[in-house]
Parts: structure tokens; sequence; C-alpha cells
């Protein structure tokens, strides 16, 4: 009696990621996949720009919270009228009551306010295939609502990138994501690893976005328009912020 023995599916790069599911063709191969993209935000014979939308952060959910603690703040404000309206102004428990209603809501409401409407919903990418480089756009928001968002601008050489697809189980970001991770020249030792793209369910939308980059970048002109074409921008109220001169300049223009 024989028992057939079944080959798992190893990782071409190393070290392995823990969400690993699956190594995609390398970058200067055919691609066996239609290509294929969400939302495109500029293509031409120099530069691709794909947007990165955040999938993790419930914008509606930040305009709700403001407006929830705005009316806690009135109502923490009210009670502390009237629960002090006998005490002394330097009574140390009027003190505490006055700056929970007071200083606890308004950084928060500032925060979700800022959230929705300054933060960029987009942190797109730009291919460029004349320099043969990719340049991702990352944008930090502190904490602090009163502190200024950091933008840093990644470039990397685009023969040094491979894809995978990992699958994340956290909640809030549990979806199948596109990883692009940057190994030493001529190896498959990572260096670093960031995200391409993200979707929920559609792990096959991934594959079908990696195809359409590298046929962009193999010099393809056959790629097909988006799959929704005019409907990228409609439901956010900002874009990202411009890119630095600098990399503007170069990430749009010829060697």
């Amino acid at each position: 009696m024989s028992f057939m023995q079944f080959e798992y599916p190893t990782p071409r790069l190393h070290p392995k990621h823990n969400n690993w599911c699956e190594d995609l063709p390398e970058n200067h191969e055919p691609q066996l996949v239609p290509p294929q993209l969400r939302w495109l935000t500029e293509r031409n014979d120099i530069y691709l720009e794909v947007p990165r939308y955040r999938i993790e952060v419930m914008w509606g959910g930040m305009l709700l919270s403001a407006f929830l603690s705005l009316a806690c703040a009135v109502l923490s404000l009210i009670l502390a009228f009237v629960m002090t309206a006998g005490l002394k102004w330097y009574d140390l428990y009027g003190i505490l009551i006055w700056l929970w209603a007071g200083g606890f809501f308004p950084p928060l409401i500032l925060y979700c306010l800022k959230m929705y409407f300054v933060e960029p919903r987009s942190l797109p990418i730009r291919l460029n295939r004349k320099r043969q480089k990719l340049y991702v756009y990352n944008y930090k928001q502190p904490w602090q609502p009163w502190r200024k968002a950091i933008t840093r601008i990644s470039v990397y050489n685009w023969a040094d990138i491979h894809g995978e697809v990992h699958f994340e189980s956290t909640p809030g970001i549990r979806g199948y994501h596109l990883y692009g991770a940057l190994c030493e020249p001529g190896t498959h030792q990572v260096v670093e690893r960031f995200v391409l793209a993200k979707e929920w369910g559609e792990r096959e939308q991934l594959n079908q976005i990696w195809s359409y980059l590298c046929m962009y970048m193999q010099h393809d002109d056959e790629l097909p328009p988006p799959r929704n074409a005019g409907t990228a921008d409609f439901w956010q109220p900002r874009k990202a912020d411009a890119w630095p001169e600098a990399m503007e300049r170069e990430s749009t223009s010829t060697p």
C-alpha cells in the first residue's frame, strides 16, 4: 500500500514572512495573469501612478467620533458646572472635574476632524520605467493633533523588487495584501517589505495588479483601462500632499 506525498509550497524569499501565502512571478518574467488595476491616477510613457487607498481607517467613524466627543464635552462641562457650583475655584475636586471636562475632549475632537478633513486617504506609488525606479509615498501623522505630519518618499530599484501575497488576520487590516519585497541585488535575501495594494477578499485582484505593474515596467503598452475609471477620488475630501519638489521632478522625468 502506497501513500501519496504532498509537497507544500515554500516561499522563495527569506526570511519568510509569517503571513506568506504566495510568491508572484519575477518582475522581469512574462506575466501569465491578465493585467488589471482597480484605480489609476496617471499613465504615460515615462511614469505610472497608482493610488493606495487606506482601507484600515474608518473615515466615517472619525467624523462620527468627533460629533459624539463634542456632545460628551458639552455634557461634561454642564455636569462640571453643576457639581462645582458650591465649591471654591481653588478646590482640588473642582479643578480635576474641569480639567477632565475641558482637557480630554477638545484634543480628541481635533484629532478626529484632522483625520477626516486633512489626512490623505491615498498613499500613491509611482513607477518610472525610464529610470526603472519605484517611488512609494508614505505619510505619518503623529498622535498629537497639533504636530505636523511627516511625508517620506522611499525609492527602490525595480530590479530588486519581488512580489508576495500575504494574508493579514489582524482586525482592521484583515484581508489579502500585495507586498513588495526589496532584496539584496541578485539575491532573495529580503531587506525590507512594504505594501503595494490591499484587498478584503479578492486575492486574484492582487495577482492582476502585480501583472499590470510588471508589464508596464517591461514597456508593454497593451494594458486595459482601470476597472473603476473616473471614480477613484469621488469619496475622498483630500488627496495626498504634494510630493517634495525633488522627488516630483525625478519620479516624473527621464534620466
